[in-house]
């Protein structure tokens, strides 16, 4: 699982922040946590399959935050297109 590319492209974290960006076409990858909340899990997964965008699942929510230079665990992470 390439958690490098989070780093090395424009890319947003948070669930909010995820879906919002989905919704408006501007997501190219999702990354989920594999310790996230089931109920938040399908939430993103239904989001990304309608969507069209792919999920990748990360170890856990703390190395997904690191990947992703934040100071805290991420649930949820995106690339954006731009």
């Amino acid at each position: 699982m390439p958690l490098s590319e989070l780093s090395q492209r424009a890319r947003c974290a948070g669930i909010n922040s995820v879906l919002r960006n989905a919704a408006k076409g501007e997501v190219l990858k999702i990354f989920l946590a594999a310790d996230v909340d089931a109920k938040l899990k399908e939430k993103i997964i239904l989001a990304a399959e309608e969507c069209n965008i792919p999920v990748e699942t990360a170890a856990d929510s703390q190395q997904l935050g690191r990947a992703c230079a934040v100071p805290r665990k991420t649930a949820v992470a995106a690339i954006l297109k731009k």
